[in-house]
């Protein structure tokens, strides 16, 4: 077969897998959402490198790596090109001693020789150690010494020259091939084993060392730069809780409107009641006025939807289909009905009465028409009686009601909004903390950054730092949202100091539950699913969706005593009461608060203790 030209040239780009957002390179402790280039000096400055001196150190390690782009991302590049960032992080200090474990495996041949051509010049110009373990037998022949190791067990050791002359091959493969043959090789283990006598105890990796505000800056831009790059954590962090807020405020909590009320008018045509009013005394002999238009108008004036039916029949049968959810009958005679009840009431016709019938589908709608109802039929007395020069009082029931504080309260929101500020100051730090934290543990980021000589203390207390801008951020606008443009009623005292420190110890109290859902769970799953219970169980005892008097009496104390409710009741009072700093109940309840995140900080220490490994995920 003759040899045929090739006419054109081929360039292949981009051959390699393409890696998803979230996913994770096994083994190199790097998490995808970071850049090349800001993963270099995230790990240059744990190591107080210099940008200058991190600039360099990659331009001596790009001529033998050849690092791709170091300004894409991790999960832009290939598996192989990864594995080339990981190693040069691993040289990026300039270590003294180095263990790798398979530096070369997913890396092309001619690559491979040129890292190995630059670990025997470190290891010989620059007497580094360097140990390494690998499956490709061949590769160490460039070693000082070889370990050939078989079911845990070194059987044999030696510079390469030596093993290969000792058994007489051409290769350290035969001759690895020839001790596995080689049973009493095998069976005779104490000449070539270490014997271990006693258990070796473990330590933390590098206790020594102070608390350093140099690695807690380089911690505060790296967790800045991933938590910018996740836009669903960044969704549910700051957009979401002022969505909630949104629908806490339009949704939870206030009047019904829109609901449909069947109506029969005997006495009066609606279209005639568009203009009815009480103009003049309906105990007037010429009085032609009609009281079923006033509690008409007052009705739709409230926002429900009035229907006219042809008779009773009618409106049963709708509202058994839950198209209305009353009944409202006007007989012939009711305004003069209603003004011989006014006058003698011993004397009254109960056939001129006004009928409502109600649908018992939901309590609250009942509650809410009975009392709208009484309420427009006390409105036209008073109306009435208003209107004759007569004293309203006199007919009405001998009570008289006052409010002491709550004046202002219209609804059941504004008894409740403080409850779902509370909440969410609890929950979004609680989720931020777990998703941040469960990647660091699971994906081996946080043994990586320790190893470099960063402190659990020191990434807490940069996460803390990002939590509580957090935390301003969200609190300001749930605030803004629920006060300024909802208008809840709020008094303005000194008790608004303590109301912010509230949310303030609210989201650290979430931030130090994360925490220990972190380290309790095993996957960011069941982390999450944790936060979420929690919080939407106390959400629901605190009171915001049923009062507590409602709770069997031992349940109710218990959920006096939840987080939520405990802040949520006294930045209620706070903000409906006006208590001040002096209130006792302010000291006493915020000090419990302050316990709260005493014992959290507490029981974390006490797991440190117990549990060495207890950000380390064994694989």
């Amino acid at each position: 077969m003759e040899d045929e030209t090739i006419k054109y040239d081929i360039k292949v780009t981009n051959a390699f897998k393409k890696y998803g957002q979230n996913n994770v390179f096994d083994g190199l402790n790097m998490s995808v959402k970071s850049g090349s280039m800001k993963t270099f000096e995230y790990y240059g400055s744990l190591y107080r490198m210099s940008k200058i001196n991190i600039k360099n150190k990659l331009n001596e390690l790009n001529e033998f790596l050849k690092f791709p782009d170091l300004n894409s991302y991790l999960n832009e590049i290939s598996g192989g090109q990864s594995r080339k960032v990981s190693f040069g992080i691993s040289l990026l200090h300039d270590p003294k001693v180095m263990i790798l474990d398979e530096p070369t495996v997913g890396i092309d041949p001619l690559l491979r020789e040129g890292i190995w051509a630059e670990l025997t010049k470190m290891a010989k110009e620059q007497k580094k150690t360097i140990i390494i373990t690998t499956h490709y037998i061949e590769e160490a022949n460039k070693s000082d010494c070889v370990g050939l190791m078989r079911n845990g067990l070194i059987i044999e050791e030696g510079p390469p020259q030596d093993i290969l002359i000792k058994y007489g091959t051409d290769t350290l493969e035969s001759a690895f091939l020839t001790l596995c043959c080689n049973q009493r090789t095998i069976i005779k283990k104490v000449d070539n084993t270490v014997q271990v006598k006693e258990k070796v105890s473990q330590k933390k990796i590098l206790e020594s060392g102070n608390f350093d505000l140099y690695r807690i800056k380089a911690l505060l831009k790296k967790n800045y730069r991933v938590f910018s790059r996740d836009y669903l954590l960044l969704f549910t962090l700051i957009l979401l809780p002022i969505l909630q807020t949104f629908n806490f405020c339009f949704a939870i909590g206030v009047p019904f409107k829109g609901m449909k009320i069947a109506y029969k008018n005997d006495e009066i045509n609606i279209l005639d009641c568009q203009y009815s009013n009480v103009n003049g005394c309906i105990f007037d002999e010429n009085s032609n006025q009609t009281m079923s238009c006033v509690i008409m108008n007052y009705l739709s004036s409230h926002d429900y939807e009035l229907v006219e039916v042809q008779d009773r029949e009618v409106a049963e049968v709708g509202m058994n289909h839950i198209e209305y959810i009353a009944f409202l009958y006007f007989p012939k005679n009711y305004t003069s009905g209603l003004t011989k009840y006014i006058n003698d009431r011993q004397y009254f016709d109960l056939e001129s009465i006004m009928f409502v019938h109600l649908t018992n589908e939901n309590i609250l709608f009942k509650n809410q028409i009975t009392l709208d109802v009484l309420q427009s039929i006390n409105y036209l007395i008073m109306e009435a009686l208003n209107s004759c020069s007569n004293n309203p009082v006199s007919i009405g029931v001998p009570l008289e009601i006052n409010n002491v504080v709550g004046e202002e309260i219209k609804s059941f929101a504004n008894s409740t909004i403080a409850l779902f500020i509370a909440m969410i100051a609890f929950y979004c730090p609680s989720v931020f903390v777990v998703s941040v934290m469960m990647a660091e543990k699971m994906d081996g980021l946080l043994s990586r950054s320790m190893f470099a000589g960063v402190k659990i203390l020191e990434l807490i207390i940069s996460m803390l730092c990002i939590t509580t801008v957090l935390l301003l951020f969200q609190m300001s606008f749930s605030c803004f949202i629920s006060y300024i443009l909802f208008l809840n009623p709020i008094q303005i005292t000194n008790g608004m100091f303590v109301y912010a420190l509230l949310l303030l110890l609210m989201g650290w109290l979430g931030f130090l539950f994360g925490l220990l859902t972190a380290v309790l769970s095993t996957t960011k799953l069941f982390a999450v699913y944790i936060i979420t219970g929690s919080s939407m169980t106390q959400f629901l005892l605190s009171g915001s969706i049923w009062p507590l008097e409602g709770q069997p009496q031992l349940l109710r104390q218990v959920s006096k005593l939840l987080p939520i409710r405990l802040v949520g009741n006294i930045m209620n009072n706070i903000a409906i009461k006006g208590w001040t700093l002096d209130h006792p109940s302010i000291i006493t309840e915020t000090s419990l608060t302050v316990l709260y995140n005493i014992l959290l900080i507490l029981v974390l220490i006490v797991l440190g203790k117990i549990k060495k490994d207890l950000w380390v995920i064994q694989k």
